[in-house]
């Protein structure tokens, strides 16, 4: 696709910034983070074939500390198949031409999340063909920020189960995301924020068809997320 090559050639600047801006402006530290990426780069080099990272949602840059938390800029360079592609709402971001042009940039494949069927299946086929080409896919399952400040396995998108089910041999990566000083669902994290993470590999499988299938699949993937804040909460206090 000639948006991931245009991404790979600006990546050196837009990676170097991105890690520039929350490392030394905001401040930003991932607990544990040499550890964290060794599990990470353990788990893919024993585990080939497409992965899809699916993460709970509290705040705007969740993805981007993702992306930070799971290898460095020069990693990301040398490896940029594995930079994973993101979902964003388009309407987000659709008036702002700067924040459009950094989306695109980032390897962003916007949907209009409630909108037009046809537009959403779409988006959802790209990451399909993506996934069958072994690129690394983020989503988040609950389809927005939880309201609540936990993961929220009542009301989620069932997107991520198509996506499992389309796409043979697709590996789940769990990734539970939380800053120290995070109550709620909110913007942008506080300055000087530390933030704990948790990674998990399943493969989640059904024993339905069709739409039950994905749904299926879709509550396995939150309700493991759930279990990983549950075990947060139990360690944290």
């Amino acid at each position: 696709m000639l948006q991931r090559i245009i991404a790979c050639v600006a990546f050196p600047l837009v990676g170097s910034l991105a890690y520039l801006l929350m490392r030394w402006v905001m401040g930003y530290r991932i607990l544990n983070l040499r550890e964290f990426r060794r599990r990470y780069n353990e788990l893919r080099r024993t585990s080939p074939g497409p992965i899809l990272i699916c993460a709970n949602h509290l705040t705007k840059i969740d993805s981007v500390i993702i992306n930070w938390s799971l290898a460095s800029v020069w990693s990301h360079m040398c490896s940029f198949k594995f930079y994973p592609w993101n979902l964003p709402e388009r309407e987000r971001y659709a008036g702002n031409i700067f924040l459009r042009l950094i989306c695109y940039l980032g390897s962003c494949i916007p949907v209009d999340r409630g909108g037009d069927r046809d537009k959403v299946r779409n988006a959802l086929n790209k990451l399909i063909y993506l996934l069958k080409k072994e690129n690394t896919v983020t989503l988040f399952p609950e389809g927005q920020r939880s309201r609540t400040g936990v993961v929220n396995s009542k009301d989620f998108s069932y997107g991520v189960g198509r996506l499992v089910k389309g796409v043979e041999n697709c590996k789940v990566v769990c990734i539970y995301l939380r800053g120290a000083h995070q109550k709620s669902y909110g913007s942008i994290p506080r300055r000087g924020e530390r933030f704990y993470l948790d990674l998990a590999l399943i493969k989640p499988k059904s024993i339905y068809t069709g739409l039950r299938a994905t749904r299926d699949i879709a509550s396995q993937i939150v309700h493991k997320l759930e279990q990983m804040e549950k075990a947060y909460f139990a360690s944290s206090g």
